[in-house]
């Protein structure tokens, strides 16, 4: 599993129900992160609604509850990793950014496309390419 490339911005709603709602180093436990962080920004309240995907909606304030919607036939695992993955990049959640760098899971997908054809041209090349088209490829004396 890979970060999704694109995620939309959080609707802000006056209040969440937290009936259901787990700490944020409990999430990341779920998705096999290690919580990197300590102190009450590790207790912030998420709600992980399966069966509404597209759906982040958040409290006012900045260590207000959130309330992430992923897929519902997806692992318990594969929810935690999404939830995480959302706070990470879309709450732009510092604890849960931290947490999860450099994990396999949470790089960015790749872009669909044509793959590039070489590597890139360093300076000296591109210089040297630029002065032949521009001064007939003879040098000074």
């Amino acid at each position: 599993m890979s970060s999704p490339f694109f995620i939309p911005p959080a609707r802000i709603v006056p209040s969440i129900d937290v009936s259901s709602a787990v700490p944020l180093s409990a999430l990341l436990a779920a998705a096999g992160a290690e919580c990197k962080a300590s102190g009450a920004w590790t207790e912030r309240q998420i709600v992980v609604d399966r069966g509404a995907p597209g759906l982040l909606e958040r409290e006012p304030g900045d260590w207000a509850a959130v309330r992430i919607g992923v897929v519902a036939k997806v692992s318990a695992r594969s929810a935690a990793r999404f939830a995480v993955l959302v706070l990470a990049y879309g709450i732009m959640d510092l604890v849960a950014r931290q947490s999860i760098a450099g994990l396999p899971w949470a790089r960015p997908t790749v872009p669909r496309g044509r793959p590039r054809a070489s590597a890139p041209l360093s300076a000296a090349e591109r210089q040297r390419r630029w002065r032949s088209r521009h001064r007939g490829g003879s040098r000074p004396a």
